[in-house]
């Protein structure tokens, strides 16, 4: 995909011919990216608004789901809004003027959809959340903390007949499938995400004509899991300084919080992307030099036992969104992407 210009300022995914895809898809395929069943139990990432359009060939995305932002999408026509946090946590009435309302009114009489990809894109393994990672090349990755863990389930049953190559090789292409295999005495074992055994099931019984008698048990690997955070070693250490200089490369900020011992070498770091304060134990306990984050309080940063640099809750994730939004851009062939940039709601003011 090739920018084709920044309207208000952000930044334009699109292809050379645009057509209208319907809204369902686009948001099937945004649960791709950022798969719902990997959100936290507290969260509300999903439909924000129902709208009443049915198709649409421009999605907006943006970190917050303001009127300001609400209105630059609409203006330049989208049918689909894409936004990190969602516009409620949980369900409240509109019977209030404020924000919350604002972007009901905008949006419902647009017709447009509002949906929320937040821990749901977090948590997601590899994803645009790591991408501090990715750009300080860290090695020996780990979680900072697991969200969730998924194991898969081993299905076996018997026929008669040995499995053909054609049904074998769709059984084995089945999204969540680990093996297919069958003994020499009729016996085919299938291992697969227990998430996709329904789906898999139903294939096996299309294939054979008729539901065999399926015999399952849990297996401990291969073990999936996905969680908020990462730490990893450098791929040489760096002094202070050094560090510093080139995490101010990296981060898109006036001004930072420094707060714990500060540290002369530098070889493992721990980040987390918006507010990851309450992550600084696990990040002591992973061995972390350094833990970067956003939203750290004053009694923690007193009683820190390593060295927090809080970024702020803005930067991280608004590099995130458009990393995000490129992903969108890239898989939704036809439709244009458009990443609104937002504000930081600090700004700082320097003593003369």
């Amino acid at each position: 995909m090739l920018p084709r210009g920044k309207p208000y300022g952000s930044i334009l995914f699109t292809v050379d011919r645009c057509k209208h895809m319907k809204i369902k898809e686009i948001l099937a395929f945004s649960r791709v990216l950022a798969p719902e069943e990997n959100q936290s139990s507290w969260d509300n990432s999903g439909i924000q608004i129902a709208g009443t359009l049915k198709e649409t060939n421009k999605v907006a995305v943006a970190l917050e789901p303001t009127p300001a932002t609400i209105d630059r999408s609409l203006a330049w026509g989208a049918g689909a809004i894409i936004t990190h946090h969602p516009l409620y946590m949980k369900p409240k009435a509109p019977s209030e003027d404020g924000m919350y309302m604002d972007v009901l009114r905008r949006t419902i009489v647009a017709g447009a959809w509002l949906y929320s990809a937040h821990t749901s894109l977090d948590t997601r393994p590899g994803g645009p959340a790591f991408w501090l990672g990715k750009s300080l090349r860290l090695e020996n990755t780990n979680f900072l903390e697991i969200e969730t863990g998924y194991t898969p389930v081993e299905a076996s049953f018997y026929t008669e007949e040995p499995i053909t190559r054609e049904a074998g090789d769709i059984w084995s292409n089945h999204a969540g499938v680990h093996s297919v295999s069958q003994s020499r005495t009729g016996e085919v074992r299938i291992v697969c995400d227990e998430a996709a055994w329904p789906d898999v099931a139903n294939a096996v019984e299309f294939s054979l004509g008729k539901r065999p008698l399926f015999y399952l048990r849990t297996l401990t690997a291969p073990r999936r899991e996905v969680g908020f955070g990462e730490v990893g070693t450098l791929p040489d250490p760096m002094g202070w300084d050094e560090f510093v200089a080139t995490l101010e490369g990296l981060i898109d900020r006036d001004a930072w919080v420094v707060a714990g011992p500060q540290p002369e070498t530098i070889s493992t770091v721990a980040y987390c992307g918006g507010s990851g304060s309450a992550l600084t134990g696990n990040a002591a306990r992973a061995g972390a030099d350094v833990f970067i984050t956003g939203d750290m309080k004053y009694h923690p940063a007193v009683e820190t036992p390593i060295c927090v640099i809080d970024v702020g809750h803005f930067s991280l994730e608004e590099e995130m969104m458009r990393l995000f939004a490129e992903e969108l851009g890239e898989g939704l062939e036809g439709v244009e992407v458009n990443f609104f940039d937002g504000d930081d709601p600090f700004r700082f003011h320097v003593r003369k």
